[in-house]
């Protein structure tokens, strides 16, 4: 029995149990308000460790936007000097 976690913009997080795998679950009503919520996406087997570092792994996996200030220079790629050898594949 599959369970998924939603967050509700005014009740907070909230479990829901289904009896099927099947259909799109990223949206639901919360059971408190109806009012339409997101879906928590949890890393795996966390439930073992302290909140505080399931919340960091969990941050973690959010992909992080960057401006190209933050990324740096663009790297320029160099092509190895190796020895003048006419024969060998590759020169």
């Amino acid at each position: 029995m599959p369970s998924y976690t939603f967050q509700c913009p005014n009740c907070g997080e909230f479990t829901l149990f289904f009896k099927s795998m099947k259909g799109n679950r990223d949206q639901a009503a919360c059971p408190d308000c109806q009012c339409e919520s997101s879906r928590i996406y949890f890393a795996p087997n966390l439930f073992s460790y302290s909140k505080e570092l399931r919340t960091r792994i969990e941050k973690g996996m959010e992909p992080r936007r960057m401006t190209r200030e933050e990324l740096g220079p663009k790297q320029v790629k160099r092509k190895k000097v190796t020895a003048n050898r006419p024969w060998q594949v590759g020169n």
